[in-house]
């Protein structure tokens, strides 16, 4: 059986939280968006990511913590503070 999509967002965000590539100063949000038509939620990360390439990491490790379920990437770039 799937796991819930809220599960999945628990795993995405202990993920991001444990993993070594994540670094300060990024402010993820995963948020658990409301099912469509057929029942299935999605996973959207918002907030700021430090740069492109942090941004682009933090989706890969999303995504390979959400076993199928949908991740939009909504992380804007910005360095200030």
């Amino acid at each position: 059986m799937a796991a819930s999509v809220q599960k999945i967002r628990d795993r995405i965000e202990s993920a991001l939280q444990t993993s070594e590539e994540v670094n300060e100063g990024n402010y993820v949000t995963v948020k658990v968006e409301k099912a469509g038509l057929f029942g299935k939620g999605s996973i959207a990360l918002t907030g700021r990511a430090r740069s492109e390439a942090m941004k682009t990491k933090i989706f890969e490790i999303a995504q390979s913590a959400a076993e199928g379920v949908e991740v939009k990437n909504e992380l804007r770039v910005s360095t200030t503070s």
